[in-house]
């Protein structure tokens, strides 16, 4: 068997991401515009672990724990008061079924 070319439990990964404006060197034009940030390896696998406590098994890259979010209290339905047009509507429904009802039928 051939020995793999790279160790991948010892390899480094980088991303290439554009230089922050904040860095000194941004304004030095010889110096390039991108820079390699490494990867947190570790971050993603603790993350993959905490998605799976929350049953997503997807293997993508995409953060799914970003739209949950804890409840810091209890949840409280209020119920609105009846409007005036509703209290208007409902006794003419209540009398139009009464009316329905004294008709008989031979």
């Amino acid at each position: 068997k051939k020995k793999a070319f790279i160790n991948k439990k010892n390899a480094v990964s980088f991303h290439l991401v554009h230089r922050s404006q904040k860095d000194p060197l941004a304004a030095d034009e010889t110096a390039p515009q991108h820079v390699l940030l490494p990867t947190g390896k570790v971050e993603v696998e603790k993350r993959k672990e905490e998605q799976r406590k929350f049953g997503v098994f997807f293997d993508d890259n995409y953060d799914y724990l970003q739209h949950l979010r804890e409840a810091s209290q209890p949840a409280e339905l209020v119920s609105a008061p009846r409007s005036r047009r509703d209290a208007q509507t409902k006794p003419a429904e209540d009398e139009e079924d009464m009316e329905e009802e004294d008709v008989s039928v031979p």
